[in-house]
């Protein structure tokens, strides 16, 4: 095929060319021959490299080490090279470390072979998008480039595309391809995701005709799942590091300190704590539940590897790291064996699966359950079990038996973290009394976990006010600590309390739980189905974060009693498996939560009816019905939401004669009672009202008054009060006109001014303005509102869907629109813009409009349209644009069209071109003045001209016009280009329109009325009599006065 494409394109394949010529093609065929050849050779050896992944073990023991023996890989450029390295490490260890180690330090014979070296480090990942911007930044891309990525995010913002899920930009992947074109590049990439990223779509090109390498891995940020190396691409290399027991603690050091340049310089800390998290779960993490996503930083500050111990700054260092640590992976218990060949402090962090003794120097204790068995029976502990533990520290003991009142760890003075999973108490029915000094322990708590057990907290005043003072932390989960309620109140110093299915309800049933909780600041009470009320929490000064997932109970959430400092708030309604009760909650409001960023709602609620989220920092609400099932909601409050940019309606809408009120940034939207107002300062937001299926608004709203324009901040008020008295409750808000027009042309020349004529005066133009009255479908384009950033497909079609479902449109004062529509929104996919609906149209003072209404080629369009009228366009070219030629007659384009009003345009030439026959057959009023530049109104196509001269008899009909008024129409030729047929007109009044000289032809019944200058008339051409183009036909009538024309402003003596 190549070969084919490189003979000369004037050859014909079939005629032999002279010999010069093919001589000539000869040589070109065969170096064409050569490459195929070369090009067919590589792609064979290329196959033959995805038949299965080769692999490499190396045998270095140092990153240093490592960065040599993988270096020869990456410099070598011969053929059967790969083009994509991967690297694991030690079994996940120190890989990162490796590759950053050659991103910051190549050898010089590496920068022979690469003169381009990209250092891409997304080890926590966001998404491809974040991948590119990195990409770009490494690149150092020009300024321009790089707001396009805050655009796109801006136009995903409006869309409610989460951030994980935003992709590529394919024009930067263009401009990267473009940057390293010039460059033979070495790719350098961490991996932070779950699988293979295609690095083509960022625009980094692979493969064997592409002068760049890339040296990637999955590993980082203590990401040891064995699994995840699987993934790597079957045609990669894969290399690894051969396991060095005795040289583990070095690599975990090179590990830690790749985690510590993320974090603020924790230094051998973080060794610790990534070696404490490796001890431990090399002991058995396959029996004992850890549950490192929630304790993994509250372990590190209580057995003292962060020091601090109560104050803040320790524990917020310690979730700090935990951010930077992949923790899921330790989670799932699939961890690579080499923990135990860790050298750890001896015996200081100890899982014991069945034996029950504590040595002296353990700092953290874990008892696991009995592992020969599936269900475990309950293991008694002995009372003298801890008695040497004057060092514990930490401590989880699961499915053990031991008496609650006094306990065996009742002597660990220095315990801080205390877990129990599935304990039973050796004497639950007895009423003993609890010795105040066996519960000393108490005192000295940081963070309590309980699950599966039901334990009362000690009744003493001195040790509950003892350990309110130092307790931070409360996780229960399927149990209790408390006999019959409890206040938490007592424990003002709780940072975080997570009650989850508890056994027996807490509250006290004086609704004050929470009062002066000024610390707290996470709460959850998920699965809490007894829950009817929410307790007042204005007292949680601090409180961010509040989760209320499966509480079925609640019958409504706020708005008082919750703290403005509120950032997060979850409520999850699905059913589970244990319960499938159905949520009765009627009332949502968080108004007045001013820090509120994310709000999340999902399941089925039957019940619900109100939403309020006012003043609140929400970005994204979203209602889809695959997250919330909310059938009877009738209202939703969002004013002050200053970010809100996008609301995901459900599939059908809305629940009917739902209000929504929304006030923010971008818009101010009130529907009620099937009627719907809204002023749109971002046109983006469109997307928002109209269904994804771009079949109806969000709104079940039968009449809406759309307004599109950024109003002054004092317009706000004058909104409200539009609304207030002619808005929603009443009839359609009316649209006065224009004040009285200024002459757009310096020293214009104005005939005949003194006589009064109806609809002949300078103003004229505006009666009909002034009279404009939108109809109960209606959009109003404003100031301030730009085309030119739409680039999303959801808001060009939200846009399709707007502008076909409008009967009125008022076009007013836009000093930065250059046509209604631009011509790319006009069409997408199957969505066509041809104003389905449209009846009546009013543009006027667009300073910057050339064309008023683009067309679509072999569209119907206007179909409806029946009153137009525009005013002040000082540069507008046309009315409608022109478009290629059709030889066609359309009957259903401008078929209701009955007027056209234009006036003070005076850069117009032309207003509708006759690309296709159009028929205008209800058309009455043709109103025209000041419009200098006018040659002709409706100039046609020669092929159209044809076809009226063979099937129309040579003229066009005009069958309903009724009256033209021409003014001032300096250089105004013709009307049609065609002989025009008007058999209903009665009248004409045209002054300044020297260059006219053909009227239309007019049926033998009527004798219109000729309102003109008696020159003029004298002037005009005709057909004749037999024609029905004479000038007894029509009816003359001339000025009485007659003057020359004078200059605006002269003054008459």
């Amino acid at each position: 095929k190549e070969a084919t494409q490189a003979r000369p394109s004037n050859l014909d394949p079939y005629i032999v060319p002279p010999s010069s010529d093919m001589s000539l093609l000869i040589k070109r065929w065969e170096l064409q021959l050569n490459i195929l050849s070369c090009k067919f050779d590589r792609w064979v050896r290329f196959v033959d490299l995805l038949v299965v992944m080769p692999r490499k073990k190396i045998g270095p023991e140092t990153v240093e080490e490592a960065v040599h023996q993988i270096i020869p890989y990456l410099e070598d450029m011969s053929s059967t090279a790969h083009k994509a390295i991967y690297y694991d490490g030690w079994r996940g260890l120190s890989a990162s470390a490796v590759l950053r180690a050659i991103a910051q330090d190549p050898p010089p014979s590496l920068l022979k072979k690469f003169n381009k070296i990209v250092h891409v480090d997304c080890s926590r990942w966001k998404s491809r998008r974040a991948l590119q911007r990195t990409i770009a930044q490494e690149l150092k891309l020009p300024q321009r480039v790089m707001d396009i990525f805050d655009r796109q995010d801006e136009e995903d913002n409006f869309s409610g595309i989460d951030e994980g899920s935003r992709a590529e930009i394919v024009f930067i992947g263009k401009e990267i391809h473009q940057v390293l074109t010039s460059h033979k590049c070495l790719v350098i990439f961490h991996n932070g995701s779950n699988d293979m990223v295609n690095l083509n779509a960022s625009g980094i090109l692979q493969g064997d005709f592409f002068d760049t390498k890339v040296l990637w891995t999955f590993r980082g940020r203590f990401r040891l799942s064995p699994g995840i190396s699987e993934k790597a691409d079957d045609s990669h290399l894969f290399i690894c590091s051969e396991d060095l027991g005795y040289k583990w603690n070095l690599l975990l050091k090179e590990e830690a300190r790749e985690i510590d340049g993320y974090t603020d310089k924790l230094g051998e800390t973080v060794e610790e704590c990534c070696l404490y998290l490796l001890a431990l779960n090399s002991q058995g993490g396959n029996i004992m539940d850890y549950n490192w996503a929630t304790h993994a930083s509250s372990y590190w500050v209580c057995d003292e590897i962060i020091q601090g111990g109560q104050g803040d700054e320790s524990w917020e260092v310690a979730a700090a790291l935990h951010k930077q640590i992949n923790t899921e992976d330790y989670s799932s218990n699939t961890l690579p064996s080499f923990g135990h060949e860790l050298k750890n402090p001896p015996k200081r962090w100890v899982l014991s699966k069945e034996n029950s003794v504590v040595p002296p120097e353990s700092t953290s204790f874990f008892l696991a359950a009995v592992a020969s068995e599936s269900d475990p029976p309950l293991r008694p502990l002995p009372n003298a079990m801890f008695h040497q533990s004057n060092k514990l520290r930490v401590l989880k003991l699961c499915r053990c038996t031991f008496n609650f009142s006094s306990p065996p760890f009742h002597c660990c003075h220095k315990l801080r973290f205390l877990g129990l999973d599935s304990c039973q108490d050796l004497q639950p029915e007895q009423d003993k009394k609890q010795d105040r000094q066996t519960m000393d322990f108490f005192k000295s708590l940081w963070v309590i976990d309980i699950c599966n057990t039901d334990w009362d907290l000690p009744s003493s005043p001195e040790i509950i006010e003892k350990m309110a003072a130092n307790i931070r932390e409360v996780h229960i989960k399927k149990g209790r600590i408390w006999c019959h309620s409890f206040a938490w109140r007592q424990l003002h110093n709780l940072h975080k309390l997570r009650v989850i299915e508890p056994t027996s309800p807490w509250q006290t049933g004086e609704m004050d739980e929470f009062t002066d909780m000024v610390k707290l600041e996470f709460l959850d009470l998920a699965g809490d189905s007894t829950i009817q009320v929410l307790p007042s929490m204005s007292g949680a000064t601090s409180l961010k974060i509040l989760v209320l997932d499966g509480c079925v109970g609640l019958e409504h959430v706020g708005p008082e009693g919750l703290p403005p400092s509120l950032e997060s708030f979850s409520l999850d309604a699905r059913a589970r498996e244990d319960h499938k009760k159905e949520a009765k909650i009627t009332r949502i409001s968080l108004a007045g939560c001013a820090r509120l960023v994310n709000f999340r709602l999902c399941g089925s609620l039957p019940h619900l009816e109100d939403l309020d989220l006012s003043g609140t920092l929400v970005k994204t609400l979203d209602l889809k019905d695959q997250m919330v099932q909310a059938r009877r909601l009738q209202k939703i409050i969002l004013w002050g939401c200053m970010q809100l940019l996008s609301i995901l309606s459900p599939e059908n809408g809305m629940p009917k004669d739902t209000i929504l009120r929304i006030d923010c940034s971008v818009c101010h939207v009130q529907a009620e009672f099937h009627q719907a107002y809204a002023t749109i300062m971002d046109i983006r937001f469109l997307q928002t009202l109209v269904l994804e299926s771009n079949v109806d608004f969000c709104w079940k709203s039968t009449r809406f008054h759309l307004k599109l324009c950024v109003p002054a901040c004092s317009n706000k008020v004058e909104d409200q009060s539009n609304k207030k008295n002619t808005g929603i409750g009443s009839s359609a808000p009316q649209i006065m006109g224009p004040p009285r027009p200024k002459s757009l042309i310096p020293n214009a020349y104005i005939t005949y001014m003194d006589v009064v004529a109806d609809n002949i005066t300078d103003d004229d133009g505006y009666n009909s303005a002034s009279q404009f009255q939108p109809l109960g479908s209606h959009v109003e384009i404003g100031d301030g509102i730009s085309f030119t950033r739409v680039v999303s497909t959801g808001a060009m079609k939200a846009t399709i869907f707007v502008m076909n479902k409008a009967k009125s449109l008022h076009v007013h004062g836009n000093s930065s629109v250059s046509t209604v529509i631009p011509e790319h929104m006009m069409s997408i996919e199957s969505n066509v813009l041809i104003w389905e609906h449209l009846e009546s149209c009013h543009v006027v003072r667009c300073p910057k409009m050339h064309t008023v209404f683009n067309t679509i080629y072999q569209y119907i369009r206007f179909p409806n349209l029946v009153n137009f009228c525009a005013a002040d366009l000082p540069t507008t070219h046309c009315i409608w644009s022109k478009e290629r030629t059709l030889n066609a007659e359309d009957n259903l384009s401008f078929a209701k069209l009955q007027s056209i009003h234009l006036f003070s345009c005076p850069r117009l030439t032309f207003v509708l071109v006759m690309s296709v026959l159009y028929t205008l057959r209800s058309l009455e009023t043709l109103h025209i003045s000041f419009c200098g530049d006018l040659r002709k109104v409706f100039p046609v196509e020669p092929e159209i001209l044809t076809r009226i001269a063979t099937n129309h008899k040579g003229a066009l009909e005009f069958p309903n016009l009724k009256r033209i008024y021409l003014h001032q129409l300096f250089k105004l030729q013709q009307i049609c280009e065609a002989k025009m047929f008007a058999p209903k007109l009665e009248t004409i009044r045209v002054r300044g329109c020297w260059r006219l000289r053909c009227l239309p032809v007019v049926g033998c019944d009527s004798r219109p009325v000729v309102d003109c200058e008696k020159d003029w008339w004298e002037k005009l051409e005709w057909d004749g009599l037999e024609a029905g183009h004479d000038p007894s036909l029509l009816e003359a009538r001339h000025s009485a006065y007659y003057k020359k024309p004078l200059p605006r402003g002269s003054v008459l003596w």
